[in-house]
C-alpha cells in the first residue's frame, strides 16, 4: 500500500509540475521558474527522488516476501519446514 500511495502522490506532483511549466494559469510556476531556477531545478530531484523510493520500496517488499515464503513448506500447507 505504501509502494502504491508513493507512486500516486509522486505522479499527481509531476502532473501539477508539468502544467505549471505549461503555463497553467492556476499554477503560475512560469514566472516563479524564470526567477528562481534553482527552486525548480530542485521541484525536479524531489520528483526524481520520489520516483526511485517505490522502485526500492518494491525491491525490498519483494526479497521480504521471498524470505518470508521460503520458509513455509511446499507440500504442506501453512506448516513451516523442518530443520
Amino acid at each position: 500500500i505504501a509502494v502504491y500511495l508513493t507512486f500516486a502522490t509522486n505522479t499527481a506532483a509531476f502532473q501539477a509540475a508539468i502544467f505549471a511549466l505549461n503555463g497553467s494559469e492556476a499554477f503560475q510556476w512560469m514566472k516563479i521558474c524564470n526567477k528562481f531556477t534553482r527552486f525548480c531545478e530542485q521541484i525536479a530531484v524531489a520528483l526524481l527522488c520520489g520516483y526511485v523510493a517505490p522502485i526500492l520500496m518494491t525491491m525490498i517488499s519483494a526479497i521480504s516476501a521471498y524470505k518470508v515464503f521460503r520458509m513455509y513448506s511446499s507440500k504442506r500447507f501453512l506448516h513451516l519446514k523442518g530443520k
